[in-house]
């Protein structure tokens, strides 16, 4: 069955799934309530015309989400502590990044892992994009990604989204706690935040065993 997770209360969403008779249920948090579920979020204009596209592509793919904005890189959002932890797991932070307002998942073991990935990296806070970009790195699971015309609304606030990244890049500056060294193979090191540690050596180790 394919359906919708609405993490909050919106009636237009609410009823629209009535009319296109899509199941629809309410969650306070990330998860697949259906075989293939997209995850979204009160004040999204979901695409309804495309949602039978989006469930066919999970026929073949673990997740299919769109990407947000074409002029904005992960070098551009979020804390400098948060950045540095999502170049030590990607590496290059010169890539785009996910709507995650838009998130289309299977309830398979790479789905599921995914999204419990993605509530992890985000758990203490911070930058929700980072943290998908870091979980789909980490899982890696098969991923079919969008076009930025599978949006509506979510480009319009996507300017103030990255302004609030920037002011809060600029207020934790000096404040956030210094990253430490990992060593994640000999002569190998990656910076993480202080308590981390164990957390990046066993993603580098799934990767290792992924490859």
């Amino acid at each position: 069955m394919s359906g919708i997770l609405l993490l909050g209360r919106d009636d237009v969403i609410e009823s629209r799934a009535r009319g296109h008779k899509v199941p629809l249920e309410h969650g306070s948090s990330p998860a697949l309530p259906f075989d293939k579920t997209l995850i979204t979020s009160p004040g999204i204009r979901v695409p309804w015309d495309l949602l039978p596209v989006a469930w066919g592509l999970l026929d073949h793919w673990d997740a299919a989400v769109p990407l947000w904005r074409y002029d904005i890189t992960a070098e551009g959002l979020g804390t400098t502590n948060e950045r540095q932890a999502t170049q030590a797991i990607i590496r290059d932070l010169r890539v785009l990044l996910h709507s995650y307002e838009l998130l289309f998942v299977r309830c398979n073991e790479a789905g599921r892992a995914l999204v419990e990935t993605w509530v992890q990296e985000y758990a203490e806070g911070g930058e929700k994009r980072l943290a998908l970009l870091r979980a789909l790195y980490i899982v890696k699971p098969r991923a079919c990604v969008l076009p930025t015309s599978w949006l509506a609304n979510i480009r319009t606030d996507s300017a103030q989204t990255v302004a609030r990244g920037r002011v809060r890049s600029a207020a934790t500056r000096n404040t956030g706690r210094p990253l430490v060294k990992v060593e994640v193979a000999p002569g190998r090191y990656v910076k993480c935040r202080p308590g981390d540690e164990q957390k990046v050596l066993e993603q580098f180790r799934r990767q290792v065993v992924r490859k």
